[in-house]
């Protein structure tokens, strides 16, 4: 039989929202509605199979963060138990470390558009180029979509000089 006053949650909210590759501490003060009601008493777990605690970081067994999904976690204060959810999505688009406006390139040749940009990103990288941009001598202007596997994008125009 339940009593009549219900549990008090302490969580700031059920659900926490994370970008890909943020740490994800173990620090219960983090997820309380009101962190300095953080005592020694608290901890973090996972309920989730495959996470683990590397330097009170959560990590997703053999990566140094949480890949994308939906994880259970639980905040246990001595015999109370506050369970939440936290999501890991990713929602920016592959960073670029080189960004050229031209690009040389003999006729009919492939452009390997990874060695021209060299994008990164963490859920992995994409090129999706238009064909037939070495058929034609002189300047072609091409637009070079990168992606992720989660649909984040940017696009980079970039003249191929065939000749």
């Amino acid at each position: 039989m339940l009593a009549g006053c219900a549990q008090e949650d302490i969580l700031a909210r059920k659900t926490f929202v994370v970008e890909l590759g943020e740490d994800v501490y173990a620090n219960p003060s983090l997820y309380l509605d009101d962190p300095d009601k953080a005592t020694r008493s608290m901890s973090v777990s996972s309920r989730t199979p495959g996470i683990a605690v590397n330097k009170n970081r959560f990590v997703t067994n053999n990566q140094d963060y949480l890949v994308v999904g939906e994880y259970d976690f639980v905040l246990t204060d001595r015999s109370k138990e506050y369970p939440f959810t936290l999501k890991v999505k990713d929602t920016q688009p592959p960073t670029l470390s080189s960004r050229p406006d031209r690009v040389q390139a003999y006729p009919g040749e492939q452009i390997d558009w990874a060695s021209v940009f060299q994008a990164s990103d963490l859920s992995g990288v994409y090129y999706d180029a238009p064909g037939g941009y070495s058929d034609n001598y002189g300047e072609n202007e091409v637009d070079v979509v990168i992606k992720d596997r989660f649909g984040n994008s940017t696009s980079q125009h970039i003249i191929v000089e065939v000749s």
